[in-house]
């Protein structure tokens, strides 16, 4: 266990060292809308695919998993470039305990939506005649990759946690100014004159 703590270490300490001269420091926040977005997207589009006519056609179903797919790695990349946004700015206590639940709840978002995905991958479609042989709309034709209820609900978590994985970082911007010192100066500066502004009246 501590040959692969000091592994991991490792790889977090070399990701740093190089993220930190290739990267600016803002890359988390110009990001980080990318996972929220598709996951919001596959889920939107799981629903459309509940509410079609025609249940035979496969666009809806094989777009969501596209989608969310495409949203695993924007999870990861936006996860990587949070360990360097970390290196930016200073903490307080209170900002310490958002980040630890922010951090935690980025996990449990990529948990549930991993998952969504390995059930769908490990599901099958039905195999249906055209044209005289058997065709599968499918995943690289292997005939996986259909949607099922328990993926949906597994999505639908993700989109949950992921909600509130922004909520709390938007928390840590906006009400404590956590990588935004220059905006914070300019908070105080104009508070300071609304209070004289009062006073005069």
């Amino acid at each position: 266990m501590a040959f692969l703590q000091g592994v991991w270490n490792g790889i977090l300490t070399a990701w740093i060292a190089i993220g930190t001269r290739l990267f600016p420091h803002t890359i988390h926040p110009m990001i980080v809308h990318f996972p929220i977005v598709l996951l919001y997207l596959a889920l939107f589009v799981e629903i459309v695919r509940y509410g079609t006519k025609n249940r035979r056609d496969r666009f809806f179903d094989r777009a969501s998993f596209w989608i969310l797919t495409l949203s695993l790695f924007a999870l990861v990349a936006t996860a990587l470039a949070g360990i360097l946004a970390e290196q930016y700015v200073k903490f307080t206590p209170a900002t310490e305990q958002l980040l630890s639940a922010h951090q935690r709840d980025a996990v449990l978002t990529g948990v549930f939506a991993l998952a969504a995905w390995v059930v769908r991958v490990f599901s099958k479609y039905p195999m249906r005649e055209a044209k005289g042989r058997e065709q599968a709309w499918s995943l690289f034709r292997t005939g996986r990759g259909r949607s099922s209820l328990l993926a949906t609900f597994l999505l639908l978590l993700a989109v949950i946690m992921v909600s509130i994985t922004g909520s709390l970082g938007g928390t840590m911007v906006y009400h404590y100014g956590v990588g935004t010192p220059k905006s914070l100066k300019i908070h105080q500066v104009a508070s300071g004159h609304l209070s004289s502004a009062a006073s005069a009246r």
